[in-house]
């Protein structure tokens, strides 16, 4: 006859979105333990691009470095991955986009005819405030119906737009989450603050990638938002690409999606401290051979669970 079995129980704790996990186990006699589980791992989506915007996707796992609160950490796991996406889309149509819509509505259209199979999006555009247009739909094409018939007027609520996005994130289905967000302009119609945004988006599990149309270099409200998008992007392992021509949207749209379907993943055992729940910065390094400077975009750290 055997003896009582010795059952174990799992806590299974959520960092950096879905792609971040921590499993530890613990036997639920704790006179009969004989091996305690206590992995602590994370998972971090990296994206590499090259000075010209191109999506770099052959890089080696002993290239990367990880440093997790300045602490450099062993790289145990490394894969390169193309997972479903949900991608919410936030296009600015305020007065400015006027003679800009054409543009940016193929701009648009290059991101969602890209997709895969899997994937789903939703289209919400912004101009005095953000208005939800379509909700999340494996039809991904059919973002683009609205916008045949919408015209660009009024000011410009760029925050609340990128807030009120990120709450509808919560409603997607797949486990890895994109805000793609295509403006012209700074912030002069919103009520949440940039604060109340940034904090939004560091909490967040869900990546911001950007598209800035910066034409007039002197514009300040021009350059503000674009500022504000690359922090977001940057904050969040986005990608934050400018154009200095409207009629390069589609170009740059599809350099965007092609680096939203190419990530790497990087695993590694977070430092004993982990489960701290503080702020924990994430600094990934790639050493590149061929002496050209590599653009590495993750998330700029996490809150343990």
């Amino acid at each position: 006859m055997t003896g009582p079995r010795n059952t174990v129980t799992c806590t299974i704790l959520l960092a950096l979105g879905y792609l971040g996990l921590t499993v530890q186990c613990q036997a639920s006699d704790p006179a009969k333990i004989t091996h305690r589980v206590d992995s602590r791992m994370v998972l971090v989506p990296v994206t590499v691009t090259d000075g010209k915007g191109k999506t770099i996707t052959d890089l080696r796992r002993d290239q990367f470095q990880v440093l997790d609160d300045s602490t450099p950490v062993e790289i145990v796991s490394f894969s390169r991955e193309e997972a479903p996406v949900s991608i919410g889309i936030v296009l600015d149509l305020s007065g400015s986009m006027h003679a800009k819509k054409r543009h940016a509505v193929n701009a648009i259209r290059e991101i969602v005819t890209r997709s895969g199979p899997q994937d789903e999006a939703l289209l919400m555009t912004f101009s005095d405030k953000p208005e939800l247009r379509v909700e999340f739909t494996r039809d991904v094409e059919a973002v683009l119906d609205p916008l045949l018939f919408t015209g660009a007027k009024g000011a410009t609520a760029l925050i609340d737009a990128i807030y009120v996005g990120l709450q509808q994130m919560k409603h997607a289905k797949n486990p890895r989450r994109v805000l793609v967000v295509v403006s012209d302009g700074g912030d002069n119609h919103s009520r949440y603050t940039e604060s109340e945004l940034t904090s939004l988006a560091l909490e967040s599990d869900t990546q911001i990638y950007s598209i800035s149309i910066h034409e007039a270099v002197t514009n300040v409200q021009e350059r503000s938002g674009m500022y504000l998008l690359s922090k977001l992007s940057e904050n969040t392992g986005g990608l934050h690409l400018v154009v200095r021509d409207r009629r390069e949207l589609s170009e740059i749209a599809a350099k965007l999606s092609t680096a939203i379907n190419n990530l790497y993943v990087i695993g590694y055992r977070a430092p004993s401290d982990f489960l701290s729940g503080k702020w924990r910065k994430v600094k990934i390094r790639v050493e590149n051979s061929g002496g050209e400077r590599l653009r590495v975009a993750t998330r700029s750290g996490y809150f343990p669970d």
